[in-house]
């Protein structure tokens, strides 16, 4: 008896903290979101023109400060509302959910834009976007589902840009006289983040954001 109760308090436990780590994604998506599709699209002007390690390091410089500002974002959240951590039991979590795809993603992609000729950045692209978008979708669970249809926009997207870059021979030099991969990242990462950020910011604030992840 002793021990189905202590399962069931820690059940509840692990719910109420998945709860809070929800709101906290909640709340601070769409700063995170127009912070991180301008800087997608300052790193795509940046690399038009650049090409295997020059390409790829103004990409992960990008990367870096999102992830900084993002960090700082629920650092900022967890001072506001003290009885939040900010290395808490659902962010631990969510992180070992959607690492796996960013990892295989980040590392194939700078596989592809090193190794594979023709078209490494696009193919460079096309990994990440992909598994970027598999990402969100592995922590459904502590998103709201609005996160989840961008993950899926995401995955879309590079599915449908990977078959492109195999099909046949017209179709594929039709496509890339328009886009090569830093306009395929501009699109996703910057354009797709800043709809969204801005969906979020304008269209429900974040107080009844709040409100109506208290009231599920």
């Amino acid at each position: 008896m002793d021990n189905s109760a202590n399962d069931a308090a820690e059940q509840l436990r692990m719910i109420r903290k998945l709860m809070e780590r929800a709101t906290v994604y909640r709340a601070l998506t769409g700063e995170t979101a127009l912070i991180g599709g301008a800087l997608a699209l300052l790193a795509a002007w940046a690399s038009e023109r650049k090409y295997s390690w020059d390409w790829i390091t103004i990409w992960l410089a990008g990367l870096g400060l999102a992830v900084v500002f993002h960090i700082y974002q629920l650092w900022r959240a967890a001072r506001v509302s003290r009885s939040r951590s900010l290395w808490s039991t659902g962010l631990k979590t969510a992180l070992r959910c959607a690492l796996p795809s960013l990892v295989t993603g980040g590392i194939l992609g700078v596989l592809a834009c090193k190794f594979i000729s023709p078209l490494p950045r696009e193919m460079a692209a096309c990994f990440w976007i992909t598994h970027y978008g598999i990402a969100l979708l592995a922590i459904r669970e502590f998103t709201p589902k609005s996160m989840v249809w961008l993950g899926w926009s995401f995955v879309v997207f590079g599915i449908t840009v990977f078959y492109l870059l195999f099909t046949s021979e017209a179709p594929r030099e039709l496509f890339l006289m328009k886009f090569n991969g830093s306009r395929l990242m501009a699109i996703t990462f910057g354009g797709f983040h800043m709809i969204y950020g801005a969906l979020i910011v304008t269209l429900k604030p974040r107080d009844e954001l709040n409100s109506d992840e208290s009231a599920a």
